[in-house]
């Protein structure tokens, strides 16, 4: 890692991408990467453009890639010029322009790729989630002759394994994500406003130069709960004594974020239908830590979720998923859950980043999550979170 106004990775380690990009350019018969990517929270849904330039957009950008020569960063905004050529690493950065992307088109025509056989990398494969539509007609229309070949899934799994450089960010995202639980503890008392607590969790780690990606902060009473999970935006609500407070809580070094899923009580100790559901989800988290090791198929994950079904438990949210600057697959659910189930020859392999985050919920609408961010090893997943599988009590 190198720094100076921002922390950078190093030179060995872009290139390392940038040969990856290549490689798949080569593999599909390309010549030419376009990315397109808008913000989303903090900034994610630009991964695919950060992980090749090292910059990441507050509006929309767009990135030429070719097979030979150097890229073109092309931002969205004037405004956010300076800042942009001051942190990506390719020596081509520009103003993108407003309305169509004129000067995007004006650079493949330069570069003679007006017939070439292009692959588009958009925003989000899981969601279909392409080029702008207007943009696209403007190209095809700009461009004729060119093939358009939609590889936007195929560079996003170029992301799913993490190099030694990006799991050392990944574990001070960790770290900071941390701060944000311990100082729950600190700070949830009856009385105390929802977002008030979130704002002093945020507070913890924005301190300490953490970025906030997932701050999901909902209490609810364990008597007569109105939610089995935390909501995305806390409520005015006040703490009460005999609140469950549901986290999901992503802060990131730069982009590069922990998860940590926890429940707290407040002004009282778990109840029993809680504290059976908090059982059972950590049966589960183990089962599948133990399960998730390089080379294990999807089967064995799958497997070792078998245990909420039997106890008559359903879930809300996947199970486990693929994590990294942004949302990554695989998901892996429960049968009937809704989840798609990865291809069948599907293996884990070293050095994936993955979240276990078991979330049982009963049939009196009761529920909870618990879960971390962590590593695949060889042994199995390995947590980069500090903060105990617990159930704490607040206040």
């Amino acid at each position: 890692m190198t720094e100076d106004f921002y922390p950078r990775f190093s030179a060995q380690e872009m290139a390392r991408r940038h040969r990856l990009a290549r490689k798949l350019m080569e593999e599909q018969g390309l010549d030419c990467l376009l990315f397109c990517a808008l913000s989303g929270t903090n900034r994610n849904n630009q991964a695919n453009i950060y992980y090749l330039s090292g910059y990441r957009d507050f509006n929309h950008a767009f990135l030429i890639f070719p097979l030979r020569g150097e890229p073109s960063l092309f931002v969205g905004l004037y405004n956010h010029l300076h800042n942009a050529q001051a942190m990506a690493v390719f020596s081509d950065v520009r103003h993108g322009g407003y309305g169509n992307p004129e000067k995007a088109a004006a650079q493949l025509d330069k570069l003679g790729l007006g017939r070439a056989r292009i692959g588009v990398v958009g925003v989000n494969p899981r969601f279909g989630m392409l080029l702008f539509e207007g943009h696209m007609a403007f190209l095809k229309e700009k461009f004729p002759e060119a093939r358009w070949v939609d590889v936007s899934a195929r560079f996003r799994d170029l992301r799913i394994v993490k190099s030694e450089e990006e799991i050392a960010w990944l574990r001070e995202g960790a770290r900071l994500t941390d701060l944000a639980l311990e100082a729950l503890q600190e700070h949830a008392r009856p009385g105390v406003p929802e977002y008030e607590l979130s704002g002093r969790m945020v507070a913890a780690y924005a301190a300490a130069g953490g970025e906030s990606l997932v701050q999901f902060v909902t209490a609810t009473p364990m008597e007569r709960p109105h939610t089995p999970l935390p909501w995305q935006n806390p409520t005015r609500r006040k703490l009460q004594a005999g609140d469950i407070i549901h986290t999901e809580i992503s802060a990131a070094y730069y982009g590069y974020a922990g998860q940590v899923l926890r429940p707290f009580t407040v002004g009282a100790d778990p109840t029993p239908p809680y504290r059976r559901l908090f059982g059972a989800a950590l049966e589960v988290f183990h089962d599948m830590a133990k399960a998730m090791r390089a080379g294990a198929p999807v089967g064995d994950i799958l497997a070792a979720t078998e245990s909420l079904p039997k106890k008559g438990l359903r879930i809300y949210d996947s199970l486990a998923h693929g994590f990294g600057v942004d949302l990554l697959q695989p998901s892996i659910g429960i049968p009937g859950s809704g989840y798609a189930v990865p291809p069948a020859d599907f293996r884990y392999h070293e050095n994936m980043v993955m979240v276990i985050q078991p979330n049982p919920m009963d049939e009196a609408g009761r529920g909870l999550q618990v879960g971390d961010l962590g590593v695949v090893t060889r042994d199995g997943f390995q947590t980069l979170h500090r903060f105990p599988l617990a159930f704490p009590r607040c206040g």
